[in-house]
């Protein structure tokens, strides 16, 4: 093979890999913006309301598909889910100052095994589970629940 008809196949050969490669990137990109366009940015001014909402519709729709529900199923299926639901979310706050005192002993016993730079780490990873936001941490913008805090 001459030296001109290898270079002209490996031309044609980093063309077709090139649109692949845009292709598959293209792809994924429509492919998430289909999945995730439709939701705006996590809104910081949405109550515990609108997430609770939120859950039922997921978990309804979750079943609808799954079980593949009739139209008349539906709606009793979501009547179950919103009952147990709300009755589920009176245990937590009753339990609520309990659980975060465990939480709050649970932190005190890691820390005595940790020295002073890991527990300085411990507690920023703390604070950014807990919503007071951290440089970098996946809740570094959020403020409380119905809070208007914005970056």
């Amino acid at each position: 093979m001459r030296q001109n008809s290898k270079f002209g196949a490996m031309a044609v050969l980093v063309v077709i890999f090139s649109i692949g490669a845009l292709s598959g990137v293209g792809g994924t990109f429509y492919y998430l913006k289909q999945k995730h366009g439709h939701r705006p940015h996590r809104i910081e001014q949405r109550n515990p309301e609108d997430i609770y909402r939120v859950q039922i519709d997921r978990m309804t729709s979750r079943l609808e598909r799954s079980l593949e529900l009739s139209d008349v199923q539906i709606p009793f299926v979501r009547a179950e889910i919103e009952k147990f639901g709300s009755a589920m979310r009176e245990k937590h706050e009753k339990m609520k100052p309990q659980l975060d005192a465990l939480m709050q002993e649970r932190m005190v016993a890691i820390e005595k095994h940790l020295n002073a730079e890991q527990v300085e780490a411990f507690r920023k990873l703390k604070s950014r589970r807990d919503g007071k936001g951290g440089e970098g941490g996946p809740r570094a913008c959020r403020g409380a629940l119905g809070s208007k805090k914005t970056c």
